[in-house]
């Protein structure tokens, strides 16, 4: 648009504007009262009052529409302001040369829109509210239960405390543990021991001599590489096997009682 002169004062006409048009939410719509202030080219004027005033109409519902549909029904002052700003001096459409007009447009809802817009704002709410919830309650279980592996273990069993029988902690382990980056964790690093010397335990049969000499192996190794705590000492040491429920003593001595430990979790 360009901004000129719209001409001598007589040659404006004015024509009172009732309309309605959109805000950005479907079904509710900005009410507008006021006065538009126009002049038509010779072209226009030429087929008489009513085209002049229906091409100024069409241009400013046009500008309005551009502008009202940018915001919701709640920042109303603020479309209304800049409804005013975009209409409050002399313009002319760069598809119609020598169309002058202003306006001087008030807007405002409905009850009936104004009760549809609250309940949009109270279903947004309760949407928005229910979301912050659910994060907030995920981030609480992230730092309350994946925060250590032990807090895992503990939480993996009493979600199945009602029925034990669907304990797998193979799930568990494969599935869940690695969710807290805690693969590496001591009670893992025991467990992986375990298992590999169990593996090994398994495959010595029934002959004491092999058990004896297996078992001071384990001891000797993990004496020499400085891995004498007391864990890995039990991990080593009591290997529990369906196969050998009887174990030896490292000195090549009698058979003893193994203790039976399942695999820690």
């Amino acid at each position: 648009m360009t901004i000129d002169g719209p001409g001598p004062w007589w040659s404006r006409r004015r024509s009172r504007i009732r309309a309605q048009w959109p805000t950005c939410l479907p079904g509710v719509r900005f009410c507008a009262g006021g006065t538009l202030i126009y002049r038509a080219p010779a072209p226009v004027t030429a087929g008489g009052t009513a085209s002049a005033r229906a091409a100024a109409r069409l241009t400013l519902d046009e500008l309005a529409r551009g502008i009202t549909q940018r915001h919701t029904p709640d920042q109303l002052a603020t479309a209304q302001e800049r409804l005013a700003l975009a209409t409050a001096h002399w313009q002319t459409p760069e598809d119609t040369p020598g169309l002058w007009l202003k306006a001087r447009i008030t807007l405002m809802l409905t009850e009936q829109d104004a009760d549809r817009a609250q309940r949009y704002q109270d279903a947004l709410r309760e949407v928005t509210l229910q979301l912050a919830q659910e994060h907030e309650h995920r981030q609480q279980f992230r730092q309350t239960v994946f925060d250590k592996p032990d807090a895992l273990r503990f939480w993996w069993l009493d979600r199945h405390l009602d029925d034990l029988g669907s304990l797998d902690w193979d799930v568990f382990k494969e599935k869940i543990l690695p969710l807290v980056g805690a693969a590496d964790d001591k009670q893992s690093e025991v467990e992986r021991i375990s298992r590999t010397l169990l593996h090994a335990w398994g495959k010595l049969g029934d002959d004491p001599g092999r058990h004896a000499r297996f078992t001071a192996t384990v001891r000797a190794v993990l004496d020499q590489m400085g891995w004498s705590d007391e864990v890995v000492w039990r991990a080593s040491s009591e290997l529990p096997t369906a196969d050998a429920p009887r174990g030896v003593r490292d000195d090549g001595g009698k058979p003893r009682p193994v203790t039976e430990a399942g695999t820690a979790r």
